[in-house]
């Protein structure tokens, strides 16, 4: 019995332990300011949003993740734009489009250190530092929304 109990509490331990974390990471944003993610001090949950000006599945995706921004209301969620593998003039995209991310410029070194390779990619972090939701490749948009929003506590639509 001893060793069934045992057995229980180290499976139990390492799945806890097996929680994807988040990682720090330092960029600049549409000013040329520095920012800085500390997941181990979030104030709020977090979507870090990998994307392309040129990417035709950023642009799909991203009024569905404007609505959620807007529902959660910014006291209550961060989302950064993080521009990766783009020669175009990110922070004019986003204007054009009306979409009030925190942008973050020049993030390929950040989506290395999350194994990104493509776009868009898309991380939720919770106040804990533990990403709670990965967009898998071929997500649609409603999809990841409704996502977002279960994991937020936010009405579904």
């Amino acid at each position: 019995m001893r060793a069934v109990l045992l057995l229980f509490l180290l499976l139990l331990s390492a799945s806890v332990d097996a929680q994807e974390r988040a990682i720090a990471w330092q960029g600049h944003g549409a000013d040329g300011q520095s920012i800085r993610f500390d997941p181990a001090h979030l104030q709020r949950p977090a979507v870090l949003l990998f994307w392309a000006t040129w990417c035709p599945y950023c642009k799909a995706l991203m009024p569905y993740l404007q609505k959620v921004y807007d529902a959660a209301g910014k006291q209550h969620l961060d989302v950064y734009a993080i521009d990766i593998k783009d020669d175009g003039d990110p922070v004019a995209e986003l204007r054009e489009r009306g979409q009030t991310f925190t942008l973050v410029r020049d993030g390929d070194a950040i989506a290395d250190l999350y194994g990104i390779k493509g776009t868009p990619g898309l991380l939720l972090v919770d106040r804990s530092g533990a990403i709670t939701y990965r967009r898998v490749g071929g997500d649609a948009p409603e999809k990841v929304e409704a996502a977002l929003r279960k994991q937020l506590g936010l009405p579904a639509l």
